[in-house]
């Protein structure tokens, strides 16, 4: 990352909430009729989205990589479409984005996210498709029903059961039935078909049967090395740092599961204190890049870290800011976890 690059990131950051109050301001100038189209807390709104959205351009200047904002923008297009905002508006709305850069930053500011901006219109001016829900009859579709209703021995007995059978691994009851459910949660919240409080019940109900999955699987022989598994402060999501410790539990790793949101400066004292081999941190979003790469460059303990998450690209980045592996996937991170502590891959 060029110094303006990393000069710009920081002016973003340290101002997000100001750039977007004159970028909102810009889009009821040029947007028709937009108090009634917003209504009457339309404005704080867009400020809110806005704000989020500058957060995303931060990140992805910090990892130098154009890409992340536009996926960030992406998958903005796709929440705000479902509750009824225009594509039209979304565009004008990273025009207004751009002409405040300009207008309001430093000269440098302009060209450092020009590309960034370049990639966010290119994306958005592809085709835009709907994003699929679960396939008809699938176990994912059924155990989603089952959590739908709130129904927490049926969504346990149901995973716990079709394991005990040999219908599913441990790692396909996860991979393609319980993260599948609880995205589909997210999306029907995001469309609107489901309310903040029954989203919450769908996700609480299939968090509570991942943790019951231990029970329904032999008890692994321990090979004697552990892990802290955690997410960045402000990253909310665990239900992917749940699935994870249950992986590794049952690759023979002793697991201390802190969960979403923690304190970046009590990670490595927790992790030391319960004598792990490894840390592995979950960084769902763009946004908490510069929490992640920041807790890096601080850190002083000798604990590898393995990464996780969307403010990641890839391995070759994790190492580049600090990291001693990455995980793309659930089931490629009980494999980078075994190598970086010197266990034997099969």
């Amino acid at each position: 990352m060029s110094r303006e690059a990393a000069f710009t990131a920081e002016l973003i950051r340290s101002s997000a909430r100001g750039l977007a109050g004159q970028t909102v301001a810009l889009l009821y100038e040029r947007a028709e009729d937009p108090e009634t189209r917003y209504g009457h807390e339309g404005f704080e709104s867009w400020r809110r989205t806005i704000a989020a959205r500058f957060e995303a351009l931060a990140g992805a200047l910090d990892a130098a990589e154009p890409k992340i904002f536009a996926d960030d923008l992406l998958w903005f297009r796709g929440l705000s479409g479902a509750r009824g905002v225009p594509p039209e508006d979304l565009k004008l709305a990273v025009q207004c984005m751009g002409t405040t850069v300009a207008e309001r930053l430093p000269g440098e500011a302009e060209a450092a996210t020009a590309p960034y901006f370049a990639e966010a219109w290119k994306a958005l001016d592809e085709n835009q498709t709907d994003t699929p829900g679960l396939k008809a009859g699938s176990p994912a579709e059924e155990l989603f029903h089952l959590a739908l209703v709130g129904d927490l021995p049926g969504t346990r007995e149901f995973l716990s059961s079709a394991i005990r059978q040999g219908q599913l691994s441990l790692e396909e009851a996860i991979v393609q039935t319980v993260l599948p459910a609880a995205r589909e949660a997210g999306r029907r919240w995001h469309s609107g078909e489901l309310s903040i409080a029954t989203e919450h019940v769908v996700t609480a109900t299939l968090r509570s049967a991942l943790h019951s999955l231990a029970t329904a699987i032999p008890t692994p022989e321990p090979h004697g090395k552990s892990a802290f598994l955690a997410a960045v402060p402000g990253d909310a999501h665990d239900t992917g740092l749940i699935a994870f410790a249950i992986l590794l539990e049952h690759d023979g790793w002793r697991v201390a599961l802190a969960g979403a949101d923690t304190p970046a400066d009590e990670i490595d004292v927790a992790a030391e204190a319960y004598g792990c081999d490894l840390i592995a941190l979950s960084a769902t979003l763009p946004s908490q890049r510069h929490g992640l790469v920041s807790y890096l460059r601080a850190r002083e303990l000798s604990i590898p870290v393995l990464l996780g998450g969307a403010a990641v690209r890839d391995e070759a980045d994790a190492l580049a800011i600090g990291a001693a592996g990455f995980a793309a996937t659930l089931a490629a991170g009980v494999v980078n976890a075994r190598q970086i502590v010197g266990l034997p891959v099969s």
